[in-house]
């Protein structure tokens, strides 16, 4: 580059300014903590300090996409827990700003450093994502749609596709993925200290006024106040027990692939933490999801003694709960076994006949009822057949919004997805060990997509988007490097 007539007369002069301007900084910085503890005004003097921490907080944000993903991915996982102790005003808005926020600096970084890799946000995930998304934007036409409900089901539309594309375009190594699994095991772990504080310890004032205000002490105790169900973190105990047979799956799994020893051993310990918090939380359909991911584990492995050994444990689980009454005496086991029995179970009755009323109903309703129009928790929209009966599962609600052809059109694509997924983690990836914990993600969330039939919390913090989170990478897997890693 040529150098400026100032810069040939004044080469340092930038530099030296730059010096000059940290050195007042750190002067007016001291003289004001100085003054503030002079004076015993302890919340000025945390606010100074956070200033600079502040500052150099957002600089590395700005600076690293991938620390700003980790940002994301905590305060997705987060947020529903610590909203019931500070309020946390538009949630859904925060999280639509940063996961903008995000692919907008991907983007910068990518034209600024000129790195190609646009290619890896092309993908089969994100396509049909893409066509879901134009799919339910077309939805706000339809004749029964309301706009108000429409917009706060947004979440629904486009926020799986945008974390597609900034997963896709972030994930490029192995070392990445494993840092994104420690994370995800620090997560869970917060999960399972807060189910069993709430086991021995009980509910705290803050969770007893959300069970309250949220009506959902009825749905978490129940039987007369014999059986409690423990939401931990979570939107609900449903979402609680889903997202824990989720990580227990994951984190068994992992050991078989893992090569450090101590790694091996965390795992293991996570994992059956997260199988213990997953019966702890009372959800009968939560047991189908490590149940899920062990079937299609079998299959992904292409290992016979894989094979045998997932087959004897499934039967034998299966046989357990279902033709059996051992440990009947305990609350829990004793709901988690009606789950395997339907048709002694009201509620499984009750759901049916709904599902009936609904067919009956949506029959000339192709497109269904309109975004954000499923489940009485949207009665506050309107008043309609599809507001006034609860849909008990993720797929009744996408069917009731956006009819046979929504659908079809989003169970489509998920199973399209994990078939392509599975076709390049069977066949693609040579590394044995990201193999491995692409098939460990690929067996959790198989387990959510199936587990969501008996519950709705598929599109709910934070089962959305880490689902999302580990198909893209899985799509992706055979992109990935380990060179770096070895």
């Amino acid at each position: 580059m040529r150098p400026t007539v100032w810069n040939r007369f004044f080469p340092d002069s930038i530099e030296v300014s730059k010096q000059r301007f940290m050195a007042l900084f750190a002067i007016i910085g001291l003289a004001c903590i100085a003054a503030a503890l002079s004076s015993g005004n302890m919340m000025a003097f945390a606010l100074i300090l956070a200033v600079p921490l502040g500052i150099i907080t957002l600089l590395s944000v700005v600076n690293s996409p991938m620390l700003m993903f980790f940002v994301v991915f905590v305060f997705n996982y987060l947020v529903m827990g610590v909203s019931r102790y500070y309020f946390v005003a538009g949630i859904s808005v925060i999280m639509d700003i940063i996961l903008w926020l995000e692919l907008l600096l991907i983007i910068m970084h990518k034209v600024v450093k000129r790195e190609d890799g646009w290619s890896r946000a092309v993908n089969l995930l994100t396509v049909l994502s893409l066509v879901w998304t134009i799919y339910c934007v077309l939805e706000v036409v339809n004749p029964s749609a309301v706009f108000e409900a429409w917009l706060m089901a947004r979440r629904l539309i486009y926020q799986g596709l945008i974390m597609a594309v900034i997963v896709s375009l972030l994930f490029t190594q192995f070392r990445q993925v494993r840092w994104l699994i420690l994370a995800f095991s620090v997560l869970t772990l917060i999960a399972v200290a807060k189910i069993l504080m709430q086991r021995f310890m009980g509910f705290d004032s803050y969770e007893i006024r959300w069970l309250i205000e949220s009506e959902s002490l009825k749905t978490h105790v129940i039987q007369g106040g014999s059986l409690i169900r423990y939401p931990s973190i979570f939107t609900d105990a449903g979402n609680c027990g889903s997202n824990m047979g989720c990580a227990g799956i994951l984190f068994l799994l992992l050991p078989f692939y893992e090569k450090k020893l101590g790694l091996k051993i965390y795992y293991a310990v996570v994992g059956l933490l997260a199988m213990y918090a997953m019966f702890l939380s009372g959800t009968r359909g939560a047991m189908i999801v490590p149940l899920a991911g062990l079937a299609i584990y079998t299959i992904l492995s292409k290992n016979f003694k894989a094979m045998a050994i997932g087959g004897v444990t499934l039967v034998g689980v299966y046989v357990f709960f279902a033709f059996t009454y051992i440990g009947e005496g305990n609350a829990l086991i004793r709901r988690m076994r009606t789950a395997f029995r339907p048709t002694e179970d009201a509620s499984f009755q009750v759901r049916m006949h709904n599902q009936a009323a609904l067919r009956e109903y949506l029959k000339d309703k192709p497109f269904g009822e309109g975004v954000g129009l499923g489940g009485v928790e949207n009665r506050k929209y309107a008043y309609r057949v599809t507001t006034m009966i609860p849909h008990d599962s993720w797929y009744v609600k996408i069917w009731m919004e956006t009819g046979i052809v929504g659908l079809i059109l989003y169970v489509g694509t998920l199973v399209a997805v994990m078939l392509k997924c599975s076709h390049i983690v069977m066949y693609k990836i040579k590394d044995r060990e990201l193999r491995g914990y692409i098939i460990a993600m690929l067996c959790g969330t198989f387990g959510l997509m199936v587990s969501a039939y008996g519950n709705a919390f598929l599109g709910q913090f934070p089962t959305m988007l880490l689902m999302f989170t580990f198909l893209s990478i899985a799509i992706n897997g055979d992109k990935i490097s380990v060179t770096t890693d070895k």
